[in-house]
């Protein structure tokens, strides 16, 4: 089982810097995983540059565990180019907002590539608000169509982060770790509402062994010491 404290970065967070300048801020963090991002590169597997892109990142000897987030529609053959891209970064999940349209699609695409499906919660009045919204969604497909669990945007819903895990429980396929004060603005991991201690706990009780992946929307311009610090934040409460 993961240990949870080999944890990787959402590229988001370094939306401010191309891909080469992002992969350093990963270094920075002493971290060798990469949620990347449309930010940082195009979901299009035939994209020119691409072959460029995968090899400066195996040069870097960082790994691609995840995609996203990406919306999913009706479009099957648009769809497909998604996984296909996952398939060549390596990666085992596409993060995503996909529209009830896309399932009966997804639903093969899973099977076919055996890459995961994780539906990430944006938060107030977005289509994934609340836990019960992926859950519903999902209650009737495929296994490894589950959810991405943006803890920081539970906390905007006003829910419990280890709550939401045990609700959708073996259906958590990824984390998205944030920590948000409520009625307020986000903060460093750790130094927010995010409970590190029960979200580890609840981690355990479902015996998750996904991708967590930080992510941190502050100091755009330089990111990496407050992302360190919450990366420590997690590690002790892992280790508590």
């Amino acid at each position: 089982m993961n240990n949870y404290t080999n944890v990787g970065a959402q590229s988001y967070s370094f939306r401010n810097f191309d891909t080469a300048g992002a992969l350093e801020q990963l270094a920075k963090l002493g971290l060798n995983m990469m949620e990347f991002c449309r930010v940082h590169f195009p979901p299009d597997p035939d994209n020119l540059e691409f072959p460029d892109i995968i090899k400066m990142i195996r040069d870097k000897q960082v790994t691609v565990p995840c995609y996203g987030v990406e919306g999913f529609g009706a479009d099957a053959a648009a769809n497909r180019k998604k996984f296909e891209l996952a398939k060549k970064l390596g990666a085992g999940y596409l993060s995503a907002d996909p529209e009830p349209t896309s399932f009966s699609s997804l639903e093969k695409l899973v099977e076919e590539f055996g890459i995961k499906i994780a539906i990430h919660n944006h938060g107030p009045g977005a289509r994934y608000d609340k836990a019960t919204d992926t859950l519903n969604a999902v209650k009737a497909l495929h296994p490894h169509i589950g959810a991405c669990v943006d803890t920081g945007h539970v906390l905007r819903s006003g829910e419990a982060p280890h709550e939401v895990i045990e609700q959708i429980g073996e259906r958590v396929h990824c984390l998205h770790l944030k920590d948000w004060k409520v009625g307020g603005d986000e903060t460093v991991i750790g130094e927010g509402d995010l409970d590190l201690l029960k979200t580890v706990a609840a981690l355990r009780a479902i015996n998750f062994d996904g991708f967590i992946c930080m992510e941190y929307e502050l100091d755009p311009e330089d990111p990496a010491p407050g992302m360190k610090r919450g990366l420590q934040n997690w590690i002790d409460a892992v280790n508590a």
